[in-house]
């Protein structure tokens, strides 16, 4: 069974969550909380690196939409910053390409952000 890893590497006002690995049902509560935990914090400026993310499942997308809701309402935005082939493909085909500012590389979505 392949697990998620989560880590947090902050740059100034913005703060890169690199996820990795396979996010199914059981790992989704990894994302919510490390995400929980930055909001907590004041956190409303993050870039999400999933290109070392092979699967993610659509309650992981649903857990990254809710959060993108509640940073949004104070301000910020969440930025998708870099994705293997297998999540673009998983992001366009339901759609969340519209939802999500999606990035080809975390520098590219950082650059937004200091835009």
């Amino acid at each position: 069974m392949k697990h998620v890893e989560i880590t947090n590497q902050p740059k100034g006002k913005i703060e890169i969550v690199k996820v990795a690995g396979f996010m199914d049902m059981a790992e989704v509560p990894k994302l919510e909380q490390a995400l929980d935990a930055l909001i907590k914090e004041g956190t409303i400026r993050i870039v999400l690196d999933l290109t070392g993310l092979e699967y993610v499942s659509s309650a992981g997308l649903g857990a990254i939409i809710g959060r993108i809701r509640e940073v949004r309402r104070s301000g910020g935005d969440i930025k998708i910053g870099g994705y293997s082939e297998m999540v673009y493909n998983i992001l366009e085909t339901f759609g969340f390409t519209q939802v999500f500012d999606t990035y080809t590389s975390r520098e590219e979505a950082i650059q937004k952000f200091e835009a």
